[in-house]
């Protein structure tokens, strides 16, 4: 039997976020027709099972909810949805998991499903496990804020209540993200310590991943990972972008020097191809650089006190002056 061809991981993302999100926007009195126009999704009679949509849809869409509607309850509202609805077999995998361990774990593993951001792979530091996201959009920088801030919402939003259910105490978390004052005013009295970074970040204690989930089924978990499983086949191996962000990280973290040649080497594809991707996402080769070295300076500067010159080493760098002048940059950058 001939196979059918390969869904685009962005359909299976949009259609959930998107069913959850229209009852929502319409209660507050923004239309489908406002939220949708100008994508491939909107239809004159929207038929969302047979929604399209492409990277640049789904970014427009999620700017234009969180810009129209305006409520930083929004995407806490949508989380709660689909929840509720079981709208998308990936976040039942997280919704049904016996611990919040297992929980994070599968929003890591289902992750092209479940949002439009990368979440970067956890570390572990000084007894607290820290989660980076990067959100991608290829919008004008006017539009890839607010879709930037809304991602914040939408990961925090999607962590929170994973350790809800699984009764975390959220006291001793640690959030910095772009806009503090945009976060829900609810979050700001359950978690003591929200400021201001340029790569959205989350830390908690190690000894709440194996708090346990009242809520967890044996059943409902293998039936939604076997859905899960089920569309994670019908895509690539590994999206591309994270490919090519993982690998950006091990060079940063090596203190090596990079270059696009290498890169697209890396991803077994052409130069030209590597930045026709990193384009469609808003990104270029020297945006990602940044990012991968800003993510390490930040790692290594939070970690413990280090002097100028002990960072610039830890990063490759011959003289502490030309640090001070990459940080700089990369901080204009993000």
């Amino acid at each position: 039997m001939r196979r059918e061809p390969i869904i685009k991981s962005r359909e299976l993302i949009a259609r959930p976020l998107i069913k959850a999100l229209l009852p929502i926007a319409e209660r507050r009195g923004i239309s489908a027709h406002q939220l949708l126009k100008g994508t491939h999704v909107f239809d004159a009679e929207l038929k969302l099972s047979a929604g399209r949509s492409n990277e640049q849809d789904l970014a427009r869409i999620v700017a234009a909810a969180e810009q129209l509607i305006g409520d930083a309850q929004l995407w806490p509202l949508v989380v709660q949805s689909l929840h509720q609805q079981r709208l998308c077999p990936a976040f039942d995998c997280i919704r049904y998991a016996t611990t919040f361990n297992a929980a994070l774990l599968a929003s890591l593993r289902y992750q092209t499903l479940l949002h439009p951001f990368i979440l970067v792979r956890p570390k572990r530091l000084q007894q607290r496990l820290h989660i980076d996201w990067l959100p991608v959009s290829g919008l004008p920088d006017k539009h890839n804020k607010t879709f930037r801030d809304a991602c914040d919402k939408l990961m925090l939003a999607l962590v929170i209540h994973a350790a809800r259910v699984c009764q975390v105490n959220l006291s001793d978390w640690r959030i910095g993200v772009h806009d503090p004052k945009s976060l829900p005013v609810n979050w700001h009295t359950w978690i003591n310590t929200i400021d201001s970074r340029p790569i959205p970040c989350l830390s908690f204690p190690l000894h709440q991943l194996p708090m346990q989930n009242p809520t967890a089924s044996a059943n409902d978990l293998q039936q939604a990972h076997s859905f899960a499983k089920l569309q994670c086949e019908t895509l690539d191996a590994q999206a591309p972008l994270t490919e090519a962000l993982s690998w950006m990280l091990k060079k940063a973290k090596q203190g090596d020097e990079s270059s696009l040649e290498e890169l697209s080497s890396a991803l077994n594809m052409s130069a030209s191809t590597c930045k026709r991707l990193l384009a469609s996402q808003g990104m270029n080769f020297k945006r990602l650089a940044d990012y991968a070295r800003l993510k390490y300076f930040l790692y290594h500067s939070e970690a413990k006190p280090h002097t100028q010159a002990e960072l610039a080493a830890k990063l490759g760098y011959s003289h502490p002056n030309n640090l001070r002048r990459a940080r700089r940059r990369w901080l204009a950058s993000f």
